[in-house]
């Protein structure tokens, strides 16, 4: 019911072109500077005036898709004025991405594709910790629920292949692996793999933001079609054969 609330709430923001074209800019620099935005950078990287920015930004808030919130600028040691910045929700990648899904769906995946299991494939499973690192600053920018589902599951499963669990046909997340694709047998699988990281030390310290992470793919999961949970399956497919063939 939680997952539904949330999904309905996803699909009933309204924007107009100028809005997700703004909205569409502020994802963008976010990704960019790692941080929370100050609306006059915002107005200087978009080429809009100061009250402009500030008032769509303050627009996206009520909508759900910004957050603001006040801090000290970096150089203010003690009591100083306060700054406003803001920064996308969780809620924004998602209703971008529904904006978005189809225009570039097919070529995004392959490029996603492509990164993630020649990094794999190229690196040392000595190396995953670095590999693992770079994963979880992407999972943020993905901009469809393939990518999402996608770039989440590679990550607990690198997850466990650090914490030396054996991803191999006949272990617990391989048999599941081994079933037909469905929602259930996916969001089992990587259920199943998310408890087996939680048991493990090393795998807690490699994967923060769990809760998070999460609940975002419960809600890309839902949304994809039966040819698009294909693809995932059959990644997820790929995915365990090179694990399970790397060294550890």
């Amino acid at each position: 019911m939680e997952n539904r609330a949330s999904e309905e709430g996803t699909s009933s923001v309204k924007l107009t072109f100028r809005q997700k074209a703004f909205l569409d800019k502020v994802l963008d620099l976010y990704h960019e500077m790692r941080a929370p935005l100050r609306y006059s950078l915002v107005a200087d990287r978009l080429g809009v005036s100061k009250s402009t920015a500030y008032d769509m930004l303050r627009l996206l808030e009520r909508k759900g898709l910004v957050t603001a919130e006040y801090a000290l600028p970096k150089e203010t040691s003690g009591p100083g004025r306060s700054n406003v910045v803001f920064f996308p929700t969780a809620q924004a990648t998602e209703v971008f991405s529904q904006l978005t899904e189809g225009i570039s769906g097919e070529e995004e995946w392959e490029e996603v594709k492509v990164r993630m299991l020649n990094g794999l494939r190229q690196g040392k499973a000595s190396e995953y910790n670095n590999l693992l690192r770079d994963l979880l600053a992407m999972i943020p920018e993905a901009r469809s629920p393939l990518v999402c589902c996608a770039e989440i599951t590679t990550a607990l499963l690198v997850s466990l292949k650090e914490a030396k669990y054996n991803l191999v046909p006949d272990s617990p997340v391989g048999i599941l692996l081994s079933t037909s694709s469905s929602k259930l047998g996916m969001g089992m699988l990587t259920g199943l793999a998310a408890g087996f990281m939680l048991a493990d030390k090393v795998g807690r310290r490699f994967f923060p933001r769990f809760e998070q992470y999460v609940e975002r793919y419960a809600r890309s999961l839902d949304q994809l079609r039966p040819e698009t949970l294909e693809i995932l399956h059959n990644y997820t497919h790929e995915l365990m054969g090179i694990l399970a063939t790397r060294e550890g």
